[in-house]
């Protein structure tokens, strides 16, 4: 078993980045629809594998357009995604 293995969305939007869903592991897990103008989800991934272990953070992105110079566009104005895992 894992020491610690949570993960996190959030969803970039002509709004700036919202929140999604998320596992923590206090058990918390919330699943949150994917806002209809999203048009990039990013999910972090933060394990470790023991109390020993130094973390392994992955980050995955799902494009939810093909509009590459809009993600861009956005990505300027609102920068990076902020996580709370």
């Amino acid at each position: 078993m894992a020491a610690s293995n949570e993960w996190e969305e959030v969803h970039l939007t002509p709004a700036g980045w919202v929140d999604g869903s998320f596992r923590y592991d206090s058990g918390r897990v919330e699943e949150v629809a994917v806002p209809s103008d999203a048009v990039l989800t990013v999910r972090r991934r933060v394990y470790v594998a023991s109390t020993f272990s130094k973390p392994d953070i992955s980050e995955e992105e799902t494009r939810r357009t093909d509009d590459s110079a809009l993600i861009e566009e956005l990505r300027e104005k609102f920068g990076k995604p902020t996580f709370g895992v």
